[in-house]
């Protein structure tokens, strides 16, 4: 591994543990979603780094894409988001971090005892066609789950701006004021 990419390994690092630490650090829900965003592209900077450049593809246009429709159902769903008097964080946080920081400990202490530390040598993998006969699978075989997912994402959005109207301004249309 080159200066370069520890460089970049570590950096990439620094960004996602930094942003995912402000998901659940800040108090507004809204700038959670946005910290969500570079917590996603730092994900997907690792597939990058890896070489698995459709998984990366993946991670932004489905993650750092989605993020922005999660902070748009936040808008709409949550009331008094920007409301200063309302408390909006969670008083166990403490206990939170001691229960992350104990699973996460226990999962890297498991994954090296049974698995050690893998490594895979670079052209083992043919990437292209894996990715090619994931995109055929994708449009062939699974092509009804794959347009029944996007029917149901876009009920669930007219569900939101349903759920999210108020009935009190259309009354105050219907009646002229």
């Amino acid at each position: 591994m080159s200066v370069l990419e520890l460089a970049l390994l570590i950096f990439l690092t620094a960004v996602t543990v930094f942003s995912a630490l402000m998901v659940v650090a800040v108090r507004n829900l809204i700038h959670a979603g946005f910290w969500l965003l570079p917590f996603f592209l730092g994900i997907g900077g690792f597939y990058l780094i890896l070489s698995v450049e459709f998984l990366f593809a993946l991670q932004l246009l489905l993650y750092a894409g989605a993020v922005m429709v999660v902070v748009l159902f936040a808008l709409m769903l949550t009331r008094d988001v920007m409301n200063p008097q309302i408390r909006q964080t969670n008083r166990l946080y403490v206990a939170a971090i001691a229960a992350s920081a104990s699973m996460m400990t226990l999962l890297v202490v498991l994954i090296y005892r049974h698995l050690g530390a893998l490594s895979v040598p670079p052209g083992l993998v043919d990437s292209d066609a894996i990715t090619r006969r994931l995109g055929t699978m994708l449009l062939n075989e699974y092509v009804l789950p794959f347009e029944l997912t996007s029917a149901l994402l876009l009920s669930a959005m007219l569900g939101a701006i349903f759920l999210a109207r108020n009935p009190r301004i259309e009354m105050e249309e219907e009646s002229g004021e």
